[in-house]
């Protein structure tokens, strides 16, 4: 979705598109490098390339003999940071997109968590040996600059203006809204029957509409018979016109140490489909978040940082009582998703940044 929107306001530059998948995928420009890399695979490239244990760069360099262009674009996702690491050995020029920390990443995972310390030595001398680096969120921005010494750019994405949407609320039912996965079933729960209560207080039934898939909601679903309406797998003009008919929309990121890292640098994709609903946004995160500072900042929504039913209660009032404008989604739009990313990212690939 991120890229979708980037690449036709980068028309003027010729784009090859490489890319490893099961099997191939029709489309222009567009080049199969193969299967993805097993975990052995990577977890060998890791190990070779930090020093740390014997392992084999092999299948990366088979990869990269490939590619060929005068600018190499890598994503971070996966093995696009081994994937740099090859090209700028080679002395490859290589601009860098970060969507979530790689060390982050690594923490959060229960398979590749014991080898977070690696990708902490093998990220910032990848970061540091690129030409140019964009990153997700300001919040990432800084702390490359502060812990690695790392000039980079945000680029979240693109949205040339919002829609004129005519959604149809309805005083007989409180409608909720929400889009994609959720990283923990327990806030949803707690918020879930502060909703229960509002809507039985207030003689109105509940809808809870979820787009896409997830399967913590869908435990939390199968708890509250009646209450949530599954809307499937939808384009996004398709889930935009489902979500600017519910009274708010939620979004969680979770707390704990082990997601620290990721909730005070990336920054869910959601946020954009969101601020084209142009409806009230409940940010149930720590207050350390991108998502919580993304809201307060631009006045989208309010922050609930509680994990208690009468506190989830009392901003849910708050929010009822909020007076969000068309005009808040707009600041945030040209902020965060307006041409000056698009400017900077034009300059960093070709090689004018």
């Amino acid at each position: 979705m991120q890229f979708r929107s980037i690449l036709p306001e980068l028309s003027d530059l010729s784009i090859d598109w490489y890319y490893l998948a099961e099997r191939e995928v029709a489309g222009e420009r567009r080049r199969w490098l193969g299967r993805p890399l097993s975990t052995g695979q990577f977890v060998s490239d890791l190990f070779a390339r930090s020093g740390f244990l014997p392992g084999s760069t092999a299948a990366v360099r088979t990869l990269v003999t490939q590619m060929d262009a005068d600018i190499y674009w890598v994503v971070t996702h996966n093995e696009g940071l081994s994937v740099a690491a090859e090209l700028c050995a080679q002395g490859k020029r290589v601009h860098l997109s970060v969507h979530d920390d790689p060390v982050c990443l690594f923490r959060r995972s229960r398979k590749l968590r014991a080898l977070a310390p690696l990708m902490s030595r093998q990220l910032p001398r990848v970061l540091r040996a690129c030409a140019s680096v964009d990153v997700i969120s300001e919040n990432m921005q800084e702390r490359y600059r502060r812990e690695y010494g790392v000039n980079s750019f945000p680029v979240f994405r693109y949205l040339r203006e919002l829609p004129v949407n005519n959604g149809d609320l309805r005083a007989d039912t409180l409608r909720i809204g929400h889009i994609g996965s959720l990283y923990h079933a327990e806030p949803f729960r707690l918020f879930v029957a502060a909703c229960v209560l509002i809507a039985a207080e207030q003689k109105r039934a509940l809808k809870i509409r979820h787009i896409g898939s997830s399967p913590e909601l869908e435990a939390v679903a199968r708890e509250n018979p009646g209450i949530f309406e599954a809307c499937g797998e939808l384009s996004e003009p398709e889930a935009i016109h489902i979500l600017s008919s519910c009274d708010f929309v939620y979004a969680m990121y979770p707390v704990g140490n082990r997601f620290e890292c990721f909730r005070r640098t990336s920054l869910p994709m959601k946020l954009s489909t969101y601020t084209q609903a142009q409806r009230p946004i409940f940010a149930h995160t720590p207050d350390d978040s991108t998502l919580a500072q993304t809201v307060a900042r631009y006045r989208v929504g309010v922050v609930c940082t509680a994990m208690d039913g009468a506190e989830i209660r009392a901003s849910l009032d708050k929010l009822a009582e909020s007076r969000i404008s068309r005009e808040h989604f707009e600041a945030l739009r040209v902020q965060m998703m307006g041409s000056m990313q698009i400017e900077e990212l034009r300059k960093a690939l070709t090689g004018n940044g």
